[in-house]
């Protein structure tokens, strides 16, 4: 039996596919508990695939000791790009990231080019079991997976590259004005993400000027409310007070963001109200809001801020060792 052939029985593709999709189910829970707008993809490499990729790199697999390291590969694709740092926080928390495998490129102030999020995860062992052990004995294979971060904007742009460059290096090495011409597609796209966020972002503070709450709410966060709709004892209480309006309008996104992304949230869904009432506990602390909050959500803020105060020293201790 060739590799080819053993690949194919290892790498059967009714078999494995459901690997692939519960992995990204991991992540998916995560990313809505937090609100965010997504999309996520899910694929285990077919055995032609990897087959092929092993051939290609073989010599350089050999030399530098390194295996194939996307036999699972997840891609989320996220509406808004100011949710990114918010996304790599939370696949920090969830999976094992290999920062020397990872590739995240930092921008340059005179060069636009791709930027890659691709991060190499250790595979869970439970998702390792699922998979025939001779794939990793018999074959330079990681029991790793790779999740690559993508906007909507982006992720077309990506897949025509890497189909029609990636793939054909030496053919593109020829021809540097069409290399430059594709990534100036991409800075077009970059523009296009940004002005995106921009324009609901004017739009969230002209919906503040205009005293409209609720669409002030939805435009500044941006996020899948369970309940889109602001209730009348709540949105009466806040037209009484323009101060904590304007504070709520001023308030940073991502820390409610995060807690709501958090197991504490469990029991908390995530409503426009309950939006509100998070972020006075634990950006903004007016009394009188705070004596309108139930319990539950003090407490589990409470115990979120704590956690977070617990992260923020132990990496200060690290740091200094």
């Amino acid at each position: 039996m060739n590799g080819l052939e053993e690949l194919q029985k290892l790498l059967d593709k009714e078999k494995m596919a459901p690997v692939g999709k519960d992995l990204s189910l991991v992540m998916q829970k995560k990313l809505k508990k937090s609100g965010i707008y997504f999309r996520i993809f899910a694929r285990v490499k077919e055995a032609e695939s990897v087959y092929r990729k092993l051939e290609w790199k073989k010599q350089e697999y050999l030399e530098k000791n390194k295996k194939l390291q996307d036999v699972v590969g997840l891609r989320i694709v996220l509406y808004y790009m100011d949710d990114i740092p918010v996304c790599k926080e939370m696949l920090r928390n969830t999976f094992a990231i290999i920062g020397k495998d990872s590739h995240e490129d930092i921008p340059k102030v005179n060069e636009f080019n791709p930027l890659r999020m691709n991060y190499v995860c250790h595979m869970p062992e439970e998702f390792v079991k699922r998979f025939p052990e001779e794939l990793f004995t018999n074959y330079r294979i990681d029991k790793t997976f790779e999740v690559q971060i993508r906007t909507t904007f982006s992720e077309g742009w990506h897949e025509v590259d890497h189909d029609v460059r990636y793939k054909h290096k030496e053919e593109w090495a020829q021809h540097y004005e069409f290399s430059r011409e594709l990534n100036g597609i991409y800075a077009t796209l970059e523009v296009c993400d940004r002005s995106m966020v921009n324009l609901l972002e004017r739009l969230a503070y002209q919906n503040y000027k205009n005293r409209q709450i609720e669409a002030m709410i939805r435009n500044k966060y941006r996020l899948r409310f369970e309940n889109p709709r602001i209730s009348v004892p709540l949105l009466e209480f806040l037209q009484k007070d323009t101060e904590l309006v304007k504070r709520i309008y001023r308030s940073p996104r991502e820390i409610p963001m995060r807690f709501f992304a958090s197991s504490l949230s469990e029991g908390i869904p995530l409503t426009v109200d309950n939006l509100v009432l998070v972020c006075n506990e634990l950006c903004l602390g007016q009394k009188d809001l705070e004596d309108r909050t139930p319990m539950l959500i003090r407490e589990r803020t409470g115990q979120w801020q704590e956690k977070q105060k617990i992260s923020i020293n132990m990496k200060k201790s690290v740091d200094t060792e």
